[in-house]
């Protein structure tokens, strides 16, 4: 009986042996929760002149906002749903000008929510080094590919001045289209108490629909993985959307930060 299976092993075609490591390439799932210390930045209109969200409105504070990210990935593929929630609030800090028909006194109260989501489709083109897959055992994988999105943000913006407030809100779709880097370096000759380090950068740019804004991200980070399945992250993510409109309220926010989380693996 042992002797057939050597002989199996020692006879197998390069297609067959392609068909088991396919065959042996699991589903695996990353999550990743973590704080998200980004503030907000632009400019808003609302029936005025352009103002600055941080030097105008004054909603400028350092934001330990929550950000979830899941990758879903196999073999090439992968899937990777990301969001977060943010609420802000501050006092203007210039009296002048005007939003939503009332003037800015400085010391008026302001708000800003935001509430975004993004999924995200992977294609893993090119490994010149390793098998691309962090599972396996290989001391050294790189991999580059593309990837499409179709993001979903909702503001609201509030001012409250003389004890009268006004709200701007909405809702709008993007879609991009970006590249990825990944590489991964396997630590335990190096450190025994040690697993793996990762690292990722992505960008991508698109357009919002319906208005033909622009809108762009990028982020990247470092994994260390203190085992096969769990590991710490620390990285940036900056995004910005340009131009969006809801009815007289046109907001051009951007979101930088950084980002410090967690990776479950399984």
């Amino acid at each position: 009986m042992i002797e057939c299976l050597i002989v199996a092993v020692l006879t197998q075609t390069p297609d067959e042996a392609a068909a088991i490591d396919e065959a042996a390439s699991p589903t695996i799932v990353d999550v990743n929760p973590g704080v998200w210390l980004t503030r907000v930045r632009g400019n808003t209109t609302f029936g005025g002149a352009a103002l600055k969200l941080d030097e105008v409105m004054g909603v400028d504070d350092l934001n330990a906002a929550f950000r979830g990210e899941m990758t879903i990935r196999n073999d090439d593929w992968a899937v990777k749903i990301k969001g977060v929630t943010l609420s802000t609030s501050g006092r203007a800090e210039v009296s002048g000008g005007s939003w939503g028909g009332r003037t800015i006194t400085a010391g008026d109260a302001t708000s800003f929510d935001m509430t975004w989501l993004q999924l995200e489709g992977h294609w893993r083109a090119w490994t010149p080094m390793g098998d691309g897959r962090f599972e396996t055992n290989e001391a050294m994988d790189l991999s580059f590919g593309p990837h499409i999105a179709a993001s979903y943000i909702d503001l609201e913006e509030s001012l409250t001045s003389g004890g009268v407030p006004v709200r701007a809100s909405g809702a709008w779709w993007s879609v991009l289209a970006g590249l990825q880097m990944n590489m991964a370096a396997d630590l335990r000759q190096l450190v025994p108490w040690l697993h793996q380090l990762r690292v990722g950068i992505s960008g991508q740019a698109g357009t919002t629909v319906g208005q033909g804004s622009f809108a762009w991200s990028v982020e990247g980070g470092l994994t260390l993985m203190v085992t096969p399945n769990v590991g710490a992250i620390v990285g940036y993510r900056l995004m910005e959307f340009n131009e969006l409109k809801s009815g007289d309220w046109e907001v051009s926010p951007r979101f930088p930060g950084l980002f410090i989380g967690a990776n479950v693996s399984f």
